[in-house]
């Protein structure tokens, strides 16, 4: 999409990202550690899933260009801070906004470790989905245990950035 949509999208992920992040950098440790069945896990481990993919799809798309200090550690090496998530997924709307300005071919084959492979622009739409897809766990443990999550829909980054105008 030549018209900016993608850029838009990829755009709000990142904006949906720093919002939640930053919220929860002001919940206490316990709270992080919140989860309900049926989503990726805690609080904590959700976010860090979030910012540990997104720097694996950049890692990819970028022909192996790592984070400036390396990946984040897997759940099982232990959970970093929220605000060093916060300063990685800074870092890696940066990154993508570099990524999305190269003007790659995003019919380009990226090869998985199982063998398969999969094109450029299929990573763009998972980064994007999977972004979605974690944050409203996020928010699913956020309202189970009485807590209004952060407003982070589209409609609310179309909002911030004036691309929405309410007719009130």
């Amino acid at each position: 999409m030549s018209d900016g949509t993608l850029l838009l999208a990829v755009r709000h992920n990142c904006w949906a990202n720093e919002q939640l992040l930053k919220f929860c950098a002001a919940l206490p440790l316990e709270q992080l550690a919140w989860t309900v069945p049926g989503t990726y896990g805690s609080i904590h481990a959700t976010l860090q899933h979030i910012v540990r993919a997104e720097e694996g799809y950049l890692y990819a798309l970028n022909r192996d260009e790592l984070p400036p200090r390396g990946r984040v550690a897997s759940p099982e090496q232990g959970l970093v801070p929220v605000d060093e998530l916060r300063d990685r997924a800074r870092t890696s709307a940066e990154r993508t906004e570099r990524y999305l300005a190269s003007g790659d071919d995003t019919s380009r084959r990226i090869p998985r470790p199982n063998g398969e492979a999969y094109t450029a622009r299929v990573a763009a739409a998972q980064f994007i989905h999977h972004g979605s897809d974690h944050r409203a766990h996020v928010g699913t443990v956020l309202g189970a245990h009485g807590v209004t999550a952060p407003e982070i829909a589209v409609w609310d980054y179309a909002l911030a950035i004036g691309e929405l105008v309410e007719s009130r």
